[in-house]
């Protein structure tokens, strides 16, 4: 009996359904089938057999099997998270300095509890942040989007929710004022970001045009932050971005905040891969990065 026959066995008897085992294992179901039978034939019996209406159930054998196959599955997932700590790395994805910044409290905290591990930073684009995870070249990834097939993929966690702040050039008619209605914006010319590097971030600001009356007429899209403060300063464009932008070189450009501010908002989560035997240690960091800090 292997591992991989109790792991396969235990997600069809947890989702009592052959497609949706092999859905979540990412594997075809006749190949399920063909390991929950191999594992049948060696043990002797049937584990699993069809009831009512087509659905999948256990056998007295297959109850008994899979209250063993949990724990054992569940030892031997903490001794593997155990040995591979000593001198492993964990591979942070992140998508700019401005974030590594902002959590580096956290990352220290994280490396003093586990100084065997070593924490190896990655900067991407959150285009290429969500498929190095899925290829395994990242073991985690801060993700500024997420959707329902995100979640179902990878486990996450969201981080932070943050006010979307205005950059606007020190000559624009509204570069005094601290604070704006989204309203008062209507005819501007906005810059975006690229929907192919920076998928969703766009759609946030159309949203939230749209609940404040207008669609945005957007003349420009730009894949960095120091191109967007260039457009800006030298010209009456208006862009959207994160409130710790501020801390970057912006020569010639201000920044305002919305009023309200829950009228145009962000959020930030981070993700890991569901199957990874290090869930402890993932586990940990994840619950250093998520105690709040504020957003300067």
């Amino acid at each position: 009996m292997e591992l991989r026959h109790l792991r396969y066995f235990v997600a069809v008897a947890e989702a009592l359904s052959f497609s949706r085992a092999a859905t979540r294992l990412h594997v075809t179901q006749p190949a399920l089938s063909r390991q929950i039978r191999d594992l049948e034939e060696e043990l002797g019996c049937r584990l699993l057999r069809r009831g009512l209406n087509a659905r999948t159930e256990l056998t007295p054998e297959g109850e008994r099997l899979l209250a063993g196959a949990r724990q054992v599955l569940e030892t031997t997932s903490q001794l593997a998270a155990e040995i591979r700590e000593v001198g492993t790395h964990v591979r942070f994805g992140h998508f700019g300095s401005l974030w590594l910044h902002h959590f580096s409290a956290a990352l220290r905290r994280f490396a003093r509890r586990h100084p065997k591990v070593k924490l190896d930073p990655l900067e991407l684009t959150p285009r290429e942040l969500i498929a190095a995870l899925r290829r395994g070249d990242v073991d985690m990834a801060l993700l500024s989007r997420t959707d329902a097939a995100t979640h179902r993929e990878f486990a996450s966690r969201k981080l932070v929710t943050y006010p979307v702040q205005l950059a606007l050039s020190a000559a624009h008619p509204l570069a005094k004022r601290r604070r704006l209605k989204l309203a008062e914006l209507r005819d501007a010319r906005w810059i975006s970001w690229d929907e192919k590097e920076f998928p969703g971030r766009q759609q946030l600001l159309v949203d939230a045009c749209r609940a404040a009356g207008f669609r945005p007429r957007i003349a420009m899209q730009t894949d960095s932050m120091a191109s967007l403060f260039v457009q800006v300063a030298t010209s009456d464009l208006v862009g959207h971005v994160l409130p710790m932008s501020r801390q970057l070189p912006h020569a010639g450009v201000v920044f305002a905040g919305i009023d309200p501010p829950s009228a145009f908002v962000s959020e930030l989560h981070v993700a890991w891969r569901k199957d990874d035997p290090r869930q402890v240690l993932l586990g940990d960091l994840v619950a250093e990065l998520a105690i709040p800090l504020p957003i300067k």
